[in-house]
């Protein structure tokens, strides 16, 4: 499952944010310093980091974000995580050594939950967990007692979509490893309808279509 790294001096704000990525799936560990987070980075790595921008409390000693910041940049340059910074409305934003999406506070925690989803996307589930299967030899999605007949495209894509599940795949590379498609004109709208075919049909035997996710300006995601 994806991993996520909160550090926060707050700890309700730890608190709060971690049960709200357990309780969607995903593994979240905390540091109450940038002290505790560069030991803990320093030994594991994870899919995102998000990370409450603060000062340090008068007469308290420790790193500040400015060495933490720097220190990212040289740890973690090889295979930087997505990051996500948090920072209050109208505070100077400082400039980050590793670039991330940034979320004004005070915020809903649905606002991290949408930025991660952009950035690493939902816990997957491996598709049998909906007893979700495909047949390509008659080209038939079933589950339990319901079924429905795919085109070849569409199960050709769908097979390609579920291979790559947790991946997000632009439009033109889907023409070219699902069709040897060479042409790109065109690519967004011919890819869409398919899609959208597709959630049709996955809803139909499933009961919902958001197994494909749509993420913006970069292409699609399967998710089971």
């Amino acid at each position: 499952m994806p991993s996520v790294f909160v550090i926060s001096r707050e700890p309700r704000m730890r608190a709060a944010v971690a049960d709200y990525l357990r309780d969607r799936g995903y593994d979240a560990a905390t540091a109450g310093s940038y002290d505790q987070a560069m030991e803990v980075l320093g030994e594991r790595w994870f899919d995102a980091l998000v990370v409450d921008v603060q000062g340090l409390p008068r007469g308290e000693s420790g790193a500040t974000f400015a060495q933490f910041n720097q220190w990212l940049a040289l740890a973690l340059h090889r295979q930087p995580p997505s990051m996500i910074y948090l920072l209050h409305k109208g505070a100077r934003r400082p400039h980050f050594r590793i670039e991330g999406a940034v979320i004004k506070k005070p915020f809903p925690l649905e606002a991290l939950g949408e930025a991660l989803r952009e950035c690493i996307g939902l816990p997957g589930r491996d598709h049998r967990e909906r007893g979700l299967d495909l047949d390509l030899a008659s080209n038939t999605l079933r589950c339990g007692e319901r079924q429905v007949h795919l085109t070849n495209i569409e199960a050709t894509l769908l097979a390609y979509l579920m291979e790559h599940e947790g991946e997000t795949l632009h439009p033109r590379d889907l023409l070219v490893d699902v069709w040897q498609y060479h042409d790109a004109a065109g690519a967004s709208t011919l890819v869409r309808a398919h899609v959208s075919n597709l959630r049709r049909k996955l809803r139909e035997v499933l009961g919902t279509g958001d197994a494909i996710q749509t993420i913006r300006g970069k292409g699609y995601r399967f998710i089971a």
